[in-house]
């Protein structure tokens, strides 16, 4: 069986040699596709990202600055499939593959805010949801524990903005102005986090969702 990179490849009709025309280093792209298949995979495993919902991208060096791989619009990101994954210039245009996801336009925003971070992953973690339901903000993660105090400094909470605008991307870029913060949480819709690494996107959102997750506890 093809490796993931080279099927990837195939999909989007392009060679190593158009990467590399690009100034796209092709071990790094390669490993990013693992990155983005198996965070995908995992976030999907744990429930916070289900059916077609959330997105991810990774930030690619080119000669010219930078590239970004976008999973695609309507896919199942819990079962990804190499032509699931776009190739798109810094702006969000896709470069290669499918039709880029409908808030791609964040992803840029977040980038062009926080040139430091390489991952940007958004999910829907339902225990997020369901307590923004339940509690006002001033009230959310917070409980008598140490690392709920420690992790409610590294979240913003964002204004409700409808999905896919520019104005919900333009918000959550906002929340990430502080490099000390990790996730932004977005009114009536779901979290966005990122990181250096994949893990890392990733393991934020998975303890904010934890932390969520025992506060329902706590207040049932």
């Amino acid at each position: 069986m093809k490796k993931f990179f080279a099927r990837w490849l195939e999909a989007v009709d392009m060679s190593k040699g158009d990467l590399a025309a690009m100034g796209i280093d092709t071990k790094a792209c390669a490993r990013a596709l693992r990155d983005m298949q198996a965070v995908c995979r995992d976030a999907w495993q744990c429930g916070i990202m289900r059916g077609f919902n959330g997105n991810m991208s990774i930030r690619l060096d080119t000669k010219d600055g930078y590239a970004l791989l976008v999973t695609g619009t309507c896919v199942a990101k819990g079962h990804l499939k190499p032509g699931d994954v776009a190739l798109a210039d810094a702006e969000g245009r896709a470069v290669r593959g499918p039709a880029v996801s409908s808030e791609t336009a964040m992803h840029v925003a977040i980038y062009k805010r926080r040139p430091d971070v390489r991952y940007v992953l958004h999910v829907h973690p339902a225990a997020m949801l369901a307590l923004s339901l339940r509690v006002a903000e001033q009230d959310y993660l917070r409980m008598p524990l140490f690392e709920s105090a420690a992790w409610r400094e590294k979240l913003v909470m964002a204004a409700a903005c409808e999905p896919g605008t520019e104005e919900l991307a333009n918000s959550t870029a906002d929340g990430f102005a502080d490099p000390d913060i990790k996730a932004v949480f977005m009114g009536k819709h779901g979290l966005c986090a990122v990181g250096h690494t994949a893990v890392e996107a990733l393991g934020v959102c998975e303890q904010y969702e934890h932390l969520a997750q025992t506060q329902l506890h706590f207040l049932s």
